[in-house]
């Protein structure tokens, strides 16, 4: 495994550290026969598809020449602008 890349190898720790979350989280919720609010399999199994569909349109878009359009989930630093202040949230207000 010393012929992996650096960052192949920080994806996997990240993987494995979210997956040993997601079990210790799992036995919290049988223990406390609580039902875990995460979606059913199928449907983790369809993000999981949009996400590899997703990847590979950009990877196919980038081998053919064209460039690759950049994510919207995180925006650099420099498109950044300053959250608004905090509001309280009136509950007796009416819409």
């Amino acid at each position: 495994m010393n012929d992996c890349p650096a960052r192949t190898l920080a994806f996997l720790r990240a993987a494995a550290l979210s997956f040993a979350a997601g079990l210790l989280m799992g036995a919290v919720y049988w223990a406390l026969d609580i039902r875990s609010p995460a979606p059913p399999l199928l449907g983790l199994t369809g993000l999981f598809g949009i996400v590899l569909g997703e990847r590979a349109a950009s990877a196919i878009r980038s081998r053919a020449g064209g460039r690759a359009r950049p994510s919207r989930s995180a925006p650099s630093a420099a498109g950044r602008r300053p959250l608004p202040p905090h509001e309280e949230y009136d509950h007796d207000r009416t819409l």
